[in-house]
């Protein structure tokens, strides 16, 4: 049997669990698909950090355990700091910086930095990884392993990038790129890389130094020995704890200054984040990776947790517990006073986890090859190391699940008898409320002057995408989908135990019964007169005597088929209830279709808007692009016009110089006819007559 199950059904429950099955399934594939096994969270922050969940508007201050996963938003404040770890990717953030994360999953890191300074760090990048940072003004698309620093300022419409190890392609709106090595570093403004004006933006210095010092101490961390630094949170297990090999476990890390009654999952909250549904966020500062990677053991005294496989790339669980009392039978766990329950504890090394959502088995066997260890303990017959111990399990009443934290008085406590016949199972017994179910939790804050309405990327249309709005629209539709499947499938799980779970109100096996009965009641009768007639005629009984036992006979006889009747009304009316039933389950199925039918058509309709909207987007990307072409057209022209009209003025330019030179040239000619004119003029009136003499020569007029 298995440790799931919560009864065995009878053949019509079976029916009805196959189809509902099958049609939950079709959705499943339809509209689900695993959930992300990566997520970030708040290694370290100074100063005033606040976020908001995706597809929520409000703000809260930051809670350095709750995970950081695709439509977040965060805010540092003035004189603030903040580093995130993103698997082994870390980004770490400058005072008022205003980012989102637009995607982040197994294979894909994208984030807006609507303003302020970001430097992200690189250690692993190839194909499989993307990595991608967008201003108002470009995209950076990583290329490899690196550190890259951006800084955005969009009341100058720039954007400055420098790469100090590695490399980088910057992407323009019209498809410009350029590619920046390591030691470069360029200014941009507008959206097509055009080069901005004037230097270069000086780095803040302090932020540098704190960065340096951030990477000196990651580079020393003693845990990246004996975890991947995929674990989101291993830097924390430095300062809260200590490493020790242990013969049956390998590496093992214990923490420091806890209580003697302190358990696994025993100090924090349950809060709901989309898309896993309740994740436990815990209150101790090293709570992040023991929480949501590997398993917990019990040796000696104390607790111990295993990380797993240190080459295996992790998957984040939103919880790595089974439940006591089973998937959705908080009703049956009752902890006294007429008050529910909800129990939970740490599983063990070797015991295998499965989630309480919807997920493929590529996705749970890679969730559990990650947390596998050099040695297996004995697990026989899905059997809980933790289940039976009063110190590993975690008992509070159901009103008090989901509520924010609780204190050490609503804790209760149950021997190990109660808690060992209990079942287990690995979805919360609770439905998701809806009331928090943007996973947002912390003192509420006022909304940043960054992501406020009037300008901006987050606030306006960002760097080739859609408009901000309709993006969260986009993320509360899909968490709102996600949520609803989640509770029809926790309502599925608590259905009420169908006929046949307790005996009571199984008509078939109940008339079953009956028949059986009637006729072990008829054979008895008839053993007994057959009994009393072979006495009698041993013994020589009278006649009378005979007629009377004959007659008490026969009022036995009518006595059992009075019962015989009487069984057979009883089994009729169990027949009728059966029938009932039937008919109450098929109504619930069919009630159930026409949810899940709803369903497919509200992700229709949505998938129908999503591609209207990509569509619109890109038309106006075309109408854009066409845009711009026809204005470099235009330019075009008009270079052309002013080159026509440089030509024209350059050739009358040439033609006055040559009609000036022209003039110049009759004016000398005239010149010099006039001085020999005048030449002629004084000889003739010298008188000389002799031969030699000027006067003796001919006249201008009589040369032959």
């Amino acid at each position: 049997m298995s440790i799931f199950q919560l009864s065995k059904p009878t053949d019509v429950a079976k029916a009805w669990l196959v189809g509902i099955a099958l049609m939950a399934a079709s959705l499943h594939v339809a509209a689900q698909q695993d959930p992300p096994g990566r997520v970030a969270r708040v290694n370290q922050h100074q100063g005033t950090v606040t976020y908001s969940p995706a597809g929520d508007d409000s703000w809260y201050e930051i809670a350095p355990n709750r995970p950081i996963t695709t439509g977040d938003r965060l805010w540092t404040d003035s004189n603030a700091r903040a580093e995130l770890s993103i698997g082994s990717t870390t980004l770490r953030v400058d005072g008022r910086t205003a980012i989102q994360f637009d995607e982040l999953d197994d294979d894909s890191i994208r984030i807006t930095l609507e303003q302020g300074s970001a430097q992200l760090r690189v250690r692993e990048g190839g194909a499989r990884d993307r990595v991608e940072i967008g201003t108002d003004n470009l995209e950076l698309m990583v290329d490899g392993p690196g550190d890259y620093r951006i800084d955005a300022d969009p009341g100058a419409d720039a954007t400055h990038v420098a790469v100090a190890v590695g490399s980088a392609t910057l992407r323009g709106e019209a498809g410009e790129s350029v590619r920046l090595a390591a030691n470069q570093q360029l200014a941009l403004s507008g959206r097509n890389l055009a080069a901005a004006g004037g230097p270069a933006p000086r780095p803040e210095r302090g932020f540098d130094q704190w960065v340096a010092e951030r990477d000196r101490l990651e580079e020393q961390s003693l845990s990246a020995r004996y975890v991947s630094r995929d674990v989101v949170g291993y830097q924390q297990l430095d300062a809260y704890g200590d490493w020790r090999n242990e013969a049956e476990y390998g590496s093992v890390w214990y923490p420091r200054n806890v209580d003697a009654d302190w358990a696994p999952y025993r100090d924090g909250q349950w809060v709901d984040v989309a898309p896993w549904g309740w994740t436990w966020v815990d209150a101790a500062p090293w709570g992040f990776a023991p929480s949501h990677y590997g398993r917990w053991a019990r040796i000696g005294p104390r607790w111990g947790w295993v990380p797993g496989r240190v080459n295996a790339r992790p998957v984040y669980s939103p919880a790595v517990v089974g439940f006591v009392g089973g998937s959705g039978a908080s009703a049956g766990f009752s902890i006294g006073n007429g008050r529910n329950g909800v129990g939970w504890f740490p599983l063990a090394p070797g015991e295998a986890w499965r989630p309480g959502y919807r997920a493929s088995q590529r996705y749970i066997d890679e969730a559990n090859r990650a947390a596998a260890y050099q040695q297996r303990s004995a697990v026989r017959n899905g059997e809980f190391v933790h289940r039976s111990n009063p110190g590993a399990v975690t008992v509070v009443p159901v009103d008090v699940f989901g509520r924010g934290g609780w204190g050490r008085r609503d804790i209760v406590r149950l021997p190990g008898d109660r808690l060992g016949a209990a079942q287990v199972g690995m979805a919360a017994p609770v439905p998701l409320r809806g009331d928090r179910g943007n996973g947002g939790f912390g003192r509420a804050v006022a909304v940043p002057p960054a992501f406020q309405g009037g300008g901006g990327r987050m606030a306006g249309t960002p760097f080739g995408g859609q408009p901000q709005q309709q993006q969260r629209e986009m993320v509360r539709q899909q968490q709102l989908q996600q949520r609803q499947q989640m509770q029809m499938q926790q309502q599925m799980q608590q259905q009420p135990p169908l006929a046949g779970s307790q005996g009571f109100g199984r008509p078939q096996d109940a008339f079953r019964q009956q028949q059986q009965q009637q006729q072990q009641a008829q054979e008895l009768q008839q053993r007994e007169a057959f009994r009393q007639q072979r006495d009698a005629q041993r013994a020589g009984q009278d006649p009378q005597r005979a007629l009377i036992q004959q007659q008490q006979l026969q009022q036995q006889q009518q006595q059992g088929v009075r019962q015989q009747q009487e069984m057979q009304q009883r089994a009729a009316q169990a027949q009728q209830m059966q029938q009932a039933q039937q008919a109450q389950q098929a109504q619930q199925a069919q009630q159930m279709q026409q949810m899940q039918q709803q369903a497919l058509r509200a992700q229709q309709q949505q998938q129908l808007q999503f591609q209207a909207q990509q569509q619109q987007a890109l038309q106006a990307q075309q109408m854009q692009a066409q845009q711009q072409n026809a204005m470099r057209q235009a330019q075009q022209a008009q270079q052309a016009q002013q080159a026509q009209q440089a030509m024209q003025m350059q050739q009358q330019n040439a033609m006055r110089q040559a009609a000036e030179a022209q003039q110049r040239g009759l004016q000398q000619q005239q010149q010099q006819v006039q001085q020999q004119l005048q030449r002629q003029q004084q000889m003739q009136r010298g008188g000389g007559g002799g031969p030699g003499s000027p006067s003796s020569q001919p006249a201008l007029g009589d040369r032959p």
